[in-house]
């Protein structure tokens, strides 16, 4: 019985083994959103979206995880990076001029190693690109020159003295990722450089955030010295096929790369090799990635005929909990934003066109990537059409379903939900 005791207490252990803590107090950010966001290779995704407390306080657990955990304000705009090599992070930080600053961990081993990096990082800097545009300024006799030659020679002496297997690997991949290339045989070693990484690094490569960095630089080292569309498109098509086969598109490390490729290839110029990678995808049995998953259901949304995923209202919208509920001859779901220049240009063609469209049977459903609320509702208030946002910005689920990449997009489809159109400006979906 004490036997069976113990197995039952090991196993209601492993979930909270398989996690870790990340807890801080920030200054001046209190009862404030915070974005919990982690890399899962092709890109950053959103985990959780907590309150701090009315002192700045706040914890979250964090699935069994090796890298960056990214900490964002809800616009995005002030980014508190953090290692964790699956390990609980303490910390306290300020928040000032939209900045997280002064931060000081308590608790977490690649996170204090990364703070020290990047503080002696930070000197060196100062010694390799400030210091030789002031010294010509001053005589070698000079009080300060030689005060210059004194900080030079401290700041060479400084390492981080915190080792953490973590931190070597981000220091490693980022110099690769920065490292320049010239010449074609300089190309040459840069792919074969990359192609290592690519295939044979374990997890810390999705943690890290870099994969679509070496992938991109892989492919612009590969059509090196290439000196037509038709040779670059040719080089694309046979380096991707080997690095493919190499990494293996039935592993998921095979599938982050293919994922990352659907990221950084852009559809207007590779749509032909583009689709032959999705085919590629569609045609696998096996398990497949979340993020490959999102990519293909992406991909399907934008082929004329398909019919369109369903969003799911949080809240009901004008009596209606999703898109479906919304009964229209035709719909036109558009993805904007308040804080989107070009989106607020659109916006005035877009209401004149609507009351021709609504008399004729048709409907628009905007999805906002709005993060305040307060802006959304100002933008809104005299719109008569389906307004919906979830305040996530560019994490609204939509989003990821439709692929959306840029606002404004607009989507034109039929009432059965099938797309009729893809389309940027109001202008292009007149003649539907």
């Amino acid at each position: 019985m004490n036997k069976i005791l113990l197995i039952l207490l090991f196993l209601l252990t492993l979930p909270l083994n398989a996690q870790f803590k990340v807890s801080g107090e920030i200054q001046n950010f209190s009862e404030k959103d915070l974005m919990i966001r982690i890399f899962n290779g092709p890109g950053d995704i959103l985990i959780n979206k907590i309150k701090t407390d009315k002192n700045g306080k706040f914890s979250v657990n964090i699935p069994k995880y090796r890298g960056v955990v990214r900490l964002t304000d809800t616009s995005q705009q002030s980014v508190l990076d953090i290692l964790s090599d699956n390990e609980a992070v303490n910390f306290t930080a300020t928040y000032r001029n939209n900045n997280f600053t002064d931060l000081k961990f308590t608790e977490g081993k690649s996170a204090q190693a990364f703070q020290q990096f990047l503080s002696v990082d930070g000197f060196k800097d100062v010694k390799n690109n400030v210091f030789p545009i002031i010294k010509p300024l001053y005589k070698e006799t000079d009080e300060f020159y030689q005060a210059i030659l004194k900080e030079e020679k401290r700041i060479e002496a400084l390492n981080p003295t915190i080792e953490s297997p973590l931190l070597d690997y981000y220091v490693a991949i980022t110099e690769l990722a920065n490292r320049p290339f010239e010449g074609k045989f300089a190309a040459d070693r840069h792919k074969e450089n990359l192609e290592k990484r690519l295939i044979s690094d374990n997890d810390y490569l999705e943690g890290t955030g870099f994969m679509p960095k070496l992938v991109l630089d892989y492919l612009r080292a590969a059509i090196f010295g290439a000196n037509s569309q038709e040779e670059i498109n040719s080089t694309i098509e046979k380096e991707l096929d080997d690095l493919l086969e190499k990494a293996d598109l039935e592993t998921s490390r095979g599938q982050n790369i293919l994922s990352s490729v659907f990221l950084v290839l852009p559809s207007e110029q590779f749509s032909s090799l583009l689709e032959k990678y999705y085919a590629k995808a569609n045609a696998l049995t096996c398990e497949i990635t979340d993020e490959l998953k999102s990519n293909l259901s992406a991909h399907k949304s934008t082929i004329p005929g398909s019919q369109v995923p369903n969003i799911i209202f949080q809240k009901p919208v004008n009596g209606y909990k999703s898109l479906y509920d919304v009964k229209a001859d035709k719909k036109i779901i558009m993805f904007w934003a308040s804080w989107c220049p070009a989106c607020n240009d659109e916006l005035p063609f877009v209401k004149e066109y609507y009351r021709s469209f609504k008399e004729n049977g048709g409907e628009i459903v905007s999805i906002s990537l709005d993060y305040d609320a307060g802006m959304f509702n100002s933008a809104t208030h005299d719109v008569e059409w389906v307004n919906y946002t979830e305040l996530l910005q560019w994490d609204t689920q939509a989003v990821q379903d439709f692929g959306v990449t840029s606002t404004p997009t607009l989507f034109l489809v039929d009432k059965d939900n099938k797309l009729i159109k893809k389309a940027t400006h109001i202008s292009e979906l007149v003649e539907f």
